[in-house]
């Protein structure tokens, strides 16, 4: 954190101790130029190395389309679309893996175009398929390396490199993350009732070169800074403690007032295709692989106790609609809990012993792959409750009234919440509350790469210490 005085308005000095304004404009081309001179070197080096490993020689086998050709033809459709998706820009700084994950991308995405280019135009037979391959590896780890290259070398290379974000502290304090300006607005004399000219320039030196502006204010002060935040070329913001009750929403309008998106949902209607395609598929191939494992469960639960073989019970799915889960029956078949009025504790003496490992390994879980198959569930979500699940002694709904936001969409098999560790009994009211802010941040924030990501992460946390 910096102190306003300190590189506020992101200025310098030179030899003689004259302050030397770098403009955000010019810092931002720097940047550019900076990380796509270092894109074209690292792709260009990436080839020929690939030339070199694969072909035995820097330049190329004569006569044969080598590294040189390839890179001529992606870095192109690479730069284009790597400005366009956002791989080059000052947010870089802020935050290198987003800026890593956009090249990567950007980099995969024209390596498709270059493969459709090379096949509609028949010359795919004259390429060494090894060599692009190497080549597209190499890239990606020079492109990488580019971006942490430059952040860590961004003040030196670039001058000083502006805050993006400024934070104005107007009697009311809110906690801020790193690399923001923080600034308190008596002691930079900030007086936002007065609409004058000496006003806005004081307000414009004190932020400097900031790209979001945000004010935290009291509620009678909110119209005076809404006016004095205008005069400023970057986002202005206001903190409205009072909408939190509210979250998550957005601001919309309608007939040129504003509103205050409550419900509908966190996804678009191609965003739903796009969720359901991606379930279907994801279900469809982890069952075929997955069949043994189902096969040996399945024998294993049926000739250890009496009973059938897969447990059935009513859950709390999107729109609050019931629907029956699929789990394998780990308890004996008398004392299974249909209701779920009693939750599975450590050591509880209704689960079998094959029970106690199907749930510890979560392979107890995998018949909701079909629930998935069906519609009723997806692969990644809130996972589903019964309705009367309770945490301590009250149903989850009279702990906290947020908890119905949590059905606007199809509840998962896995979810934020279970891969940051919020899974188990829930004893307490809290235990409830942890795992409602994930699920709450999930459907806010939704996006197809997240469900990937949650994927991955659930891979590491299928044994589970609070799995029982």
């Amino acid at each position: 954190m910096q102190p306003a005085s300190a590189g506020a308005n992101g200025a310098h000095e030179d030899k003689q101790g004259a302050p030397v304004t770098v403009s955000k404009e010019i810092v931002r081309l720097r940047l550019y130029l900076l990380c796509l001179a270092g894109d074209m070197a690292g792709l260009f080096v990436a080839f020929l190395l690939a030339n070199l490993f694969v072909l035995g020689a820097l330049w190329g086998e004569p006569g044969k389309p080598h590294g040189l050709v390839m890179f001529a033809m992606i870095a192109p459709l690479y730069a284009i679309l790597g400005i366009q998706g956002g791989a080059y820009g000052i947010h870089v700084l802020e935050n290198v893996r987003r800026g890593v994950f956009r090249a990567l991308l950007a980099l995969a995405q024209a390596a498709l175009l270059m493969l459709l280019i090379v096949y509609l135009g028949k010359i795919a037979e004259q390429l060494s398929r090894l060599t692009f391959v190497t080549g597209l590896v190499l890239g990606a780890v020079a492109v990488a390396l580019v971006r942490i290259a430059v952040s860590r070398l961004s003040e030196r290379l670039l001058g000083e490199v502006p805050h993006l974000t400024a934070v104005i502290m107007d009697g009311v304090a809110i906690d801020t993350g790193p690399h923001m300006l923080v600034i308190p607005a008596e002691a930079a004399n900030l007086r936002p009732e007065r609409h004058d000219a000496e006003m806005a320039a004081r307000l414009a030196a004190v932020v400097g070169l900031a790209e979001r502006v945000i004010v935290a204010c009291p509620l009678e002060r909110m119209d005076d800074w809404s006016i004095a935040l205008k005069s400023l070329s970057a986002r202005g913001e206001i903190v409205v403690p009072e909408l939190l009750r509210f979250a998550p929403a957005r601001i919309d309008a309608f007939a040129g007032q504003p509103t205050i998106v409550v419900a509908g949902g966190p996804l678009q209607f191609r965003d739903r295709i796009i969720k359901r395609l991606f379930d279907f598929a994801v279900a469809a191939v982890a069952t075929i692989l997955l069949f043994p494992v189902l096969l040996a469960a399945a024998l294993a639960v049926k000739l250890t106790s009496p009973g059938p073989i897969l447990f059935r019970q009513p859950r709390i799915g999107k729109d609050a609609r019931p629907f029956n889960i699929y789990k394998f029956r780990s308890m004996r078949a008398e004392a299974s809990d249909r209701k779920a009025d009693k939750l599975t504790t450590r050591d509880d003496d209704r689960v079998t012993p094959i029970g106690r490992f199907l749930r510890k390994t979560s392979i107890d879980e995998l018949p909701q792959l079909f629930n998935v198959l069906k519609g009723d569930m997806s692969i990644v979500g809130p996972r589903p409750h019964a309705a009367a699940a309770k945490a301590g002694d009250s149903l989850y709904w009279e702990v906290d009234a947020r908890y119905w936001e949590r059905h606007c969409i199809k509840p998962g098999m896995t979810g934020l919440a279970q891969v940051r560790g919020h899974r188990g009994s829930t004893d307490h009211h809290q235990d409830l509350i942890d795992r409602l802010q994930s699920d709450l941040e999930y459907v806010s924030d939704w996006s197809i790469w997240r469900d990937l990501r949650i994927i991955v992460a659930t891979l590491g946390v299928l044994v589970h210490h609070k799995a029982y």
